[in-house]
């Protein structure tokens, strides 16, 4: 309820509170960059819609692997191998990041008109994609308190301020380098162009995206197989007392 709930709030309360004013944000098209002016409260909705489905994913991340870890632990030592229990984590993952997507675009759609919606709603699900392998990783580095807070910072500084275009043209270099770039740079060009040429912002997104899956990977293996090695060693070790037991 809260994936489909809050994306329909924070988009309907920023569209509410946009003051009247123009912005000027930096779009590609026809091969050139340009600085094109826009009408604030016609666009405020479609740039908002990304970071309320960041925010929503990450904990979405965070929690399902959090609150699956002390049972995939002992599916672990049941033989179920991790390669399989990560699929299935990020499959409930990507369904909670399909469906709080689904939920900002519809409210979306019903206050802002993007020029391109096909790529409007693929870096959508890129940025909903790469947010909730952030918060599969967050949570076991940093715990359930601490992940939550930086499960809000993370997409805050990154879309909600370094990549955002109502706060400057365009981001600033080291913005670049955040994993929110690539796909927001789609994401405004499909909103405000009615063609898009660009084919290294889609590169980064994708790139991202296959590097934040590979290290999940890596770190749900370490959580999820930490159980394994002392059954392992109680099992071959005939002196141990728990093993004599």
């Amino acid at each position: 309820m809260l994936l489909i709930a809050v994306p329909v709030v924070f988009i309907l309360l920023t569209v509410a509170t946009t003051p009247e004013k123009s912005t000027s944000l930096t779009v590609r098209e026809g091969g050139r960059t340009l600085l094109q002016q826009a009408w604030l409260p016609d666009i405020h909705g479609g740039t908002m819609a990304p970071i309320a489905i960041a925010s929503l994913v990450t904990l979405a991340g965070l929690f399902t692997v959090l609150n699956a870890r002390a049972g995939d632990q002992r599916l672990s030592l049941a033989g179920f191998r991790p390669a399989a229990l990560l699929a299935s984590r990020l499959t409930v993952v990507a369904l909670g990041a399909l469906l709080a997507t689904a939920a900002s675009l519809v409210v979306t759609a019903a206050v802002f008109g993007a020029r391109q919606w096909g790529l409007y709603i693929a870096a959508s699900v890129l940025i909903a994609l790469a947010c909730g392998l952030i918060g599969v990783m967050l949570g076991p580095l940093f715990g359930r308190v601490g992940g939550v807070l930086i499960a809000f910072l993370v997409p805050f500084i990154d879309l909600g301020l370094e990549q955002s275009p109502m706060l400057r043209p365009d981001p600033p270099g080291w913005a670049h380098a955040l994993p929110g770039y690539g796909a927001t740079r789609v994401l405004i060009d499909a909103a405000l162009t009615p063609a898009f040429d660009g084919t290294g912002p889609p590169l980064i997104a994708l790139a991202w995206l296959t590097g934040l899956t590979l290290a999940a990977a890596v770190l749900f293996r370490r959580t999820a197989t930490v159980l394994r090695w002392p059954r392992q060693r109680w099992a071959h070790d005939p002196t141990s007392s728990r093993a004599s037991r």
